[in-house]
């Protein structure tokens, strides 16, 4: 699993999301992730409600495009069954969400209406 099509310098995002119940799941997924992948940007804190076009509570994470296809592997064997949505940040945040964004697990709607 890659992302392509995207210069190197390319910044991603990713959001991890997860339910009110799945709160210490997330919280030790975050702290797992930050571990393993030192590289990071940004390292966001739990954010216990929809916001923006995401449809559940989530986390977000800053990833270099240097490591994004490293940064991918390891929140995919890390994720334990939540939802990741990764997309580059560009000028078009519909398309960043939508055609340039990949899913780790189950891919939840958007509120991509909040994007146009």
């Amino acid at each position: 699993m890659q992302m392509t099509n995207n210069p190197l310098n390319t910044l991603y995002h990713a959001h991890i999301y997860f339910n009110n119940e799945q709160s210490a799941l997330a919280t030790q997924v975050r702290e797992q992730i930050i571990h393993d992948i030192p590289q990071l940007t940004y390292r966001g804190q739990l954010i216990p409600m929809s916001i923006g076009p995401h449809p559940k509570p989530m986390f977000e994470l800053h990833i270099p495009g240097d490591c994004i296809n490293f940064a991918m592997a390891s929140i995919d064997t890390l994720r334990e069954g939540l939802s990741v949505l990764i997309h580059p940040v560009n000028d078009n945040e519909y398309l960043a969400h939508t055609q340039h964004a990949k899913w780790l697990g189950v891919a939840l709607p958007l509120k991509i209406e909040v994007l146009k």
